[in-house]
């Protein structure tokens, strides 16, 4: 059987999924997915109408209505998203088909004939999940995912309340003495993910592996939260009262907007960006002022670029559940797997010069999400918590 094309799976699973196969679409299908066990995987995962729903809701505002081009396009253009709804099983099925058929960017042998690596151990290491440590102005410690919900705590007259599995928020109605300004902070782990809403109404989304520090309620000329790691920002605007976070010795100067920073220490610098309204990056003697879907990138020595029409609704694609690479290296990928599955990678010989571009979804085990690598010529070897990465 000649190999079947990416347009051709889609339209055989559409199909599949739509109840219109026909005897020979479904031989067709059937000897595509006992060609290797990650195909079966893969086919199975898209029978599952829960798994199907999940993932149409967290790509609710993808058009599948003009079809695989249209996504092609998206993917590749970086272009803007259209909100619009989900039309019927069949298209939306076209989007699902997209995301999970082209997570990655393939790659050949020099010899034309694709590598497929022996399989992974069967070990399953399970993602991230929502979990922090608050830390009080006493130095208390709260572990949020074993904390009940509702009121975990009074700050001066700054009620902290747990609002559900994953979100903490600061409420300015308890009673309360007026005090100094009290800080708190929210550390996740790898692997760890949380939500926290300010008393001034901001939402800020934590990745794994960071921490925030910030005061308990905003008073004087400015609110200036502390940032390491990663985080996505929504600000309530107040014009009277800017918003800052400090990066090192970064600052970002805010009045109402969106925007993510990643400061990881691993990651060779800051990039800050910037998906609606405008912010001010200063470094040093340097500045720059933001507009949306550019990217401000501070190097560890300092120096400072701006990157325009980048993708930035794909950038914090962490907060919507999937990892996305943009013509990310293998080193890049394995840095984002390391901190979200709390595994270490060690590389065993040189590290194959491969490039990956799309989207996984996060909540996938770490043994499913590498069989996806398997296919593209990386060869890993899983030894409990450690990744070998092995050469070509």
């Amino acid at each position: 059987m000649p190999p079947i094309t990416e347009e051709r799976l889609i339209a055989l699973i559409t199909s599949r999924i739509a109840g219109n196969l026909t005897e020979a679409e479904q031989a067709e299908l059937s000897e595509w997915a006992e060609a290797d066990p990650a195909n079966r995987m893969f086919l199975s995962r898209m029978g599952d109408e829960a798994a199907l729903v999940r993932e149409l809701e967290r790509w609710r505002n993808i058009d599948p209505s003009e079809g695989h081009a249209k996504w092609l396009m998206f993917m590749r253009a970086g272009q803007r998203n259209k909100i619009l709804r989900m039309g019927s099983w069949v298209a939306a099925a076209c989007v699902l088909m997209a995301f999970v058929g082209f997570w990655l960017v393939r790659r050949e042998s020099p010899g034309g004939q694709a590598i497929i690596s022996q399989a992974v151990s069967a070990s399953s290491i399970l993602p991230g999940r929502n979990t922090a440590v608050l830390t009080l102005a006493d130095g208390r410690q709260i572990l949020l995912d074993s904390a009940g919900s509702g009121n975990l705590a009074v700050q001066g007259k700054t009620r902290l309340v747990k609002r559900d599995s994953g979100s903490l928020v600061y409420d300015l109605s308890a009673s309360g003495t007026e005090e100094e300004v009290a800080y708190n902070s929210l550390s996740t782990p790898r692997s760890g993910q949380y939500q926290l809403i300010l008393p001034d109404g901001s939402h800020i989304w934590l990745n794994n592996a960071s921490r925030i520090r910030y005061p308990v309620a905003f008073r004087g000329k400015d609110r200036m939260v502390e940032l390491s790691g990663e985080a996505y920002f929504e600000i309530a605007k107040n014009p009277a009262q800017p918003f800052q976070v400090k990066v090192g010795g970064m600052i970002v100067d805010v009045l109402g907007t969106s925007f993510n920073i990643m400061a990881y220490a691993d990651e060779g610098g800051i990039n800050t960006t910037l998906l609606t309204g405008s912010v001010r990056v200063q470094q040093g003697s340097a500045s720059v002022q933001l507009r949306p879907d550019e990217q401000a990138q501070v190097s560890t020595a300092g120096d400072m670029k701006v990157l325009r029409n980048v993708p930035a609704e794909d950038i914090v694609s962490w907060k919507n559940g999937f990892f996305y690479f943009g013509r990310a290296s293998l080193k890049e990928v394995m840095r984002q797997l390391a901190r979200w599955y709390d595994v270490d990678v060690e590389y065993s010989g040189a590290v194959p010069d491969q490039e990956f571009e799309g989207k996984i979804d996060r909540n996938l085990s770490l043994s499913d999400l590498l069989q996806f690598l398997n296919k593209n010529q990386v060869h890993f070897h899983l030894e409990r918590r450690k990744i070998i990465v092995l050469p070509s």
